[in-house]
């Protein structure tokens, strides 16, 4: 039965969305849908939290309470949301040539030494932040399989390949991707 007179609005629902969040990350918390209604769902879950954090356990969402949900659910975040996205910034024009030191290089060496582990016919790299000969060598057989002239120079074009090679093929790093479309493995 629902609690008569229960807050509603917004700020339940900020809070409701904020306990059903902590719950995916820590399942002693219990969710509750956020409908913006203070109703028994939502006191229990924030009972269940109070319990879990050492808080007086009342139902009732008073300021310690809040700011203790809003630091839960900051740390949550971090747990339950996707890593951003990291891209290097390759300026329009900008190409690192052989023998160039950038420090994109070692992201762009840790993948293609992962897709090392797939291809036995690509180069081995050193992971570091030059364009050495393996390094160019390396990029060349990627650009070849990739329908690229094979200059061995990196240009966005060239990452662009190496990161769809490297996500179709590494996935998410347990296992190798079932298709690797688009690449061949060896120029025919």
């Amino acid at each position: 039965m629902a609690v008569t007179n229960e807050p509603i609005g917004q700020p339940v629902r900020s809070l409701q969305t904020m306990l059903r969040a902590i719950a995916q990350y820590d399942n002693e918390v219990l969710p509750v849908v956020p409908d913006g209604i203070y109703a028994n769902d939502t006191i229990a879950s924030v009972s269940s939290f109070q319990r879990r954090h050492g808080l007086p356990i009342t139902g009732v969402t008073d300021m310690d309470t809040w700011y203790t949900v809003a630091d839960e659910y900051r740390r949550a975040l971090v747990e339950i949301s996707p890593a951003a996205s990291v891209n290097p910034i390759f300026q329009r024009g900008q190409v690192i040539h052989a023998n160039e030191v950038n420090e994109h290089l070692y992201m762009i060496h840790g993948m293609l030494i992962a897709l090392h582990a797939h291809y036995d016919s690509l180069p081995l790299v050193s992971c570091n932040n030059i364009h050495d000969t393996a390094s160019v060598a390396a990029v060349r057989w990627l650009q070849a399989r990739a329908g690229v002239e094979p200059s061995g120079d990196i240009t966005r074009l060239t990452w662009k390949n190496l990161s769809h090679l490297y996500r179709i093929t590494v996935g998410d790093g347990t296992k190798p991707a079932a298709s690797v479309s688009g690449f061949r493995e060896s120029v025919g």
